[in-house]
C-alpha cells in the first residue's frame, strides 16, 4: 500500500481513477471538488443545479474518461451535509470508496481529503479517519490493498497536518497490521505552480521512510 501526498491540481493528476467527495449544502462545490468542476466547465454543479444529484451521503456518481483532466475515471461520493461531517462519517467514507475500488477493480487512486480546511474537524483527524476506513474496507481483499496507490492531493500548507494524521493512522494501526506501507510526498514541477512544497517525511515527522 502506497501512499503518496502530492501538491498537484487537478490539470496535473495522471491516475487512473480520481475519487472526489461532495456536500449536499456546499452549492456550488468547494474545496479540491470545486476545482476540478471549474475545470470540467462547471459538469458537477450543473449536475447539482439540474436536481440530478445532491451529495445526499453514500451517493454515487461515476464518470469515464473525463475531458479536461487526465484521469480515466472520475467518481463523486455523496458525503451529506458538510455541517454533520464526523470522523465516524468520514471512516465510513473511506470503507465505501474501498468497497467501491475493490468492485471496480481500482488499485490507482486519487482522493483528496473532504472537506479539507472547511469546518470544524481538524485535518490530522479526518485523514486518520478516512485512511483507516479505506484500511478496513480492503479487509477482505488483502491482495488488492498491498498493490493500492493512494494520492492524496492537498495544498501545501496542509502537508504536514495530512502527515501528522496518516502517522497516526500507522500508529493506532499497528505496524504489523499494515506493513508494507509507503508514505511519501511529491512536489509539483516548478516553484510558479499554485501551492507547490518540497516537504519530505524526514523534515516534516523527522521519521525515517
Amino acid at each position: 500500500m502506497k501512499i503518496t501526498i502530492s501538491t498537484a491540481s487537478p490539470d496535473a493528476l495522471a491516475r487512473e481513477t480520481l475519487i472526489l467527495g461532495f456536500f449536499s449544502d456546499e452549492r456550488p462545490p468547494k474545496g479540491y471538488c470545486g476545482l476540478v468542476d471549474w475545470r470540467l466547465n462547471g459538469m458537477i454543479s450543473a449536475e447539482i443545479a439540474a436536481g440530478r444529484i445532491s451529495g445526499s451521503f453514500q451517493e454515487k456518481v461515476a464518470c469515464a474518461f473525463p475531458g479536461r483532466i487526465h484521469v480515466s475515471r472520475l467518481l463523486l461520493f455523496g458525503m451529506g451535509a458538510l455541517t454533520e461531517l464526523t470522523d465516524d462519517r468520514l471512516y465510513n467514507t473511506g470503507f465505501e470508496i474501498a468497497r467501491m475500488a475493490t468492485g471496480i477493480g481500482a488499485t490507482d487512486l486519487a482522493l483528496p481529503i473532504p472537506a479539507a480546511g472547511r469546518g470544524s474537524l481538524k485535518l490530522p483527524g479526518m485523514t486518520e479517519a478516512l485512511v483507516t476506513g479505506i484500511f478496513d474496507g480492503y479487509g477482505q481483499e488483502p491482495d488488492r490493498r498491498a498493490i493500492l496507490s493512494l494520492e492524496i492531493p492537498v495544498k501545501a500548507d496542509q502537508a504536514f497536518a495530512v502527515l501528522q494524521g496518516l502517522e497516526q493512522f500507522r500508529k493506532h494501526a499497528g505496524a504489523a497490521e499494515i506493513e508494507p506501507l509507503e508514505i511519501e510526498t511529491q512536489a509539483l514541477d516548478g516553484t510558479d505552480a499554485p501551492g507547490y512544497c518540497d516537504y519530505s517525511v524526514e523534515k516534516l515527522l523527522g521519521t525515517p521512510k
